[in-house]
């Protein structure tokens, strides 16, 4: 993979701020990212010995159960460096552990090794320390086996990426989590790059950082109207505030929609939103009251999307790429069918041959899909 990621991991990674069970989806968008046998996020309590796993994808519970007394093991080159491995944006792979000790093989010649690792199948592992407090640390850590290569150097600048935006969603996650530490304070909010707003149930504006601001400045596909949050576009005004609605119905325990809501502006280009109640661990709002968390991100003045190369890159008939292009350039699927002349009921039978074609399950997926593989790959 190149430097750069994709846009649905980074907006799984701060989902995972506000809904935990987030972190599935981050494991899996990084499987894909980073193809590895094993995905795992944990806690690492160095006083007392133990880990506590937040998501461990590829890892069968009876290994997680001995994992305490093998990497705590002394001979375990990891724990024996752990004060000087263990901190915020040190990224860690073999090769980089047999160059500071300057002793080729060091790892495989563990008890850590031998006894957990390669039982499993494992052999690489790539990973980084996301927080660092006192006695405990969380980590981030991929597994692969020894019939994968180990992890390049665009993979590892990659994950170091990955992990500036992990460290970010932590920090807001810890806010959240705690009362004495109100969402109000806004440094960790600041800090993220994309657009991000606090809204109530009457889609009043709470908060906004710079990017938020700066977005409904310009009116791109968001403005403030008597002081309520609206589209731009008055043909996806309801479905908006239906969206907004429906991320509030979670923190009351309802059922909510959860899938992304694309929103058209006035430029070439659209925004992406997802919607997240503002949730603790027992489930109640740290706000007086029922509060949204909105991220925006901003697909502006991107490239004319080609309805050949998405037909030369993914095999579809001219209907297929006549369709994907169409929600590619921010229209919604009613819009896209109305534009080409056919049903609802058509355009979701060609939605679903493209979704199998592409490679996708929801059309954020393929919005993001389409854009960045027309980015990085031209086609004549």
């Amino acid at each position: 993979m190149t430097d750069s990621l994709p846009e649905e991991l980074i907006d799984a990674v701060y989902r995972a701020a506000l809904e935990p069970a987030a972190w599935n989806d981050v494991m899996q968008l990084m499987k894909h990212s980073f193809p590895s046998a094993a995905q795992t996020f944990y806690f690492l309590h160095l006083e007392p010995h133990r880990v506590q796993p937040v998501c461990l994808a590829g890892v069968e519970p009876g290994w997680v159960r001995s994992f305490d007394e093998l990497y705590f093991a002394p001979d375990n080159p990891w724990i024996r460096l752990t004060r000087r491995l263990h901190r915020t944006g040190v990224v860690r792979t073999n090769e980089r552990l047999e160059d500071l000790l300057h002793d080729h093989g060091v790892l495989y010649r563990s008890s850590y090794y031998n006894d957990w690792m390669r039982p499993q199948g494992f052999k690489y592992t790539l990973g980084n320390t996301l927080l660092a407090e006192r006695d405990m640390v969380a980590n981030i850590t991929l597994l692969r086996a020894p019939d994968m290569k180990t992890f390049g150097d665009a993979q590892v600048r990659a994950f170091e990426l990955l992990s500036k935006h992990m460290t970010r969603a932590l920090q807001i996650a810890t806010r959240l989590e705690r009362p004495q530490a109100c969402p109000a304070s806004t440094a960790a909010f600041d800090a993220m790059p994309q657009a991000i707003a606090l809204v109530d149930a009457q889609r009043r504006v709470l908060y906004a950082n710079a990017g938020m601001e700066n977005l409904l400045r310009g009116k791109h596909g968001l403005s403030v109207q008597q002081g309520e949050l609206n589209a731009t576009d008055p043909r996806v005004q309801q479905q908006f505030a239906a969206y907004i609605a429906g991320a509030l119905s979670r923190v009351k325990g309802q059922a909510g929609g959860h899938e992304p809501l694309l929103l058209p502006h006035g430029r070439p280009g659209h925004l992406t939103l997802h919607a997240m109640p503002v949730i603790g661990s027992m489930g109640r709002s740290f706000l007086s009251k029922p509060t949204v968390l909105l991220l925006a991100t901003d697909h502006s003045g991107q490239q004319p999307v080609s309805r050949s190369a998405i037909s030369q890159l993914y095999g579809c008939t001219p209907s297929e790429a006549r369709l994907a292009q169409l929600l590619a350039e921010g229209n919604g699927l009613r819009q896209s069918a109305g534009q080409m002349g056919v049903t609802y009921g058509t355009a979701r039978v060609y939605l679903k041959i493209v979704f199998d074609k592409i490679g996708v399950r929801t059309q954020a997926q393929l919005v993001a899909r389409v854009i960045g593989d027309l980015r990085a790959t031209p086609v004549a």
